[in-house]
């Protein structure tokens, strides 16, 4: 089976454009990602980078102008962990009581963790990284015009 992406058929057998990223070594995406990594993150949210940055390097979706957008991502990561870590230690409603009773209302930080959650959703979408996401950024996927269109 070839490698690539579908070209569609050419008198009767299909054609593949070939997806170098793919075939590089594995050692060139850190490689990569390395040579893009930022100097501002903290040392829990560049372990996320290092998980994540080959990966979209070998995927042709790590390039300099989306370094800052990693980098939020990582961020963004780092902060759902801590936020998730914290309200599963200290409870995520409390009680209070007034003249309707007993009521149990979310703490703050779950409005903070809701926040952050819709930012990594958000920027899962534009890196591709869900299934769905994923599927639409595929070559023909959304494209406004044929490729023989091109001026």
């Amino acid at each position: 089976m070839a490698k690539g992406r579908k070209l569609g058929l050419v008198t009767g057998a299909e054609k593949f454009a070939p997806l170098p990223l793919h075939d590089e070594p594995q050692s060139v995406h850190f490689a990569r990602a390395n040579a893009l990594r930022p100097d501002d993150l903290s040392e829990s949210e560049l372990k996320v980078w290092d998980r994540m940055a080959p990966n979209l390097a070998m995927l042709g979706r790590l390039k300099p102008h989306f370094v800052d957008a990693l980098a939020e991502y990582c961020r963004v990561v780092r902060r759902l962990a801590d936020a998730r870590s914290y309200l599963d230690d200290s409870e995520w409603t409390y009680v209070t009581s007034g003249r309707n009773g007993q009521q149990f209302k979310s703490r703050p930080e779950v409005a903070q963790l809701n926040d952050d959650w819709r930012k990594w959703r958000s920027l899962v979408g534009e890196f591709g990284l869900a299934p769905a996401a994923e599927r639409g950024m595929q070559s023909g996927q959304g494209d406004l015009f044929d490729s023989f269109d091109d001026f």
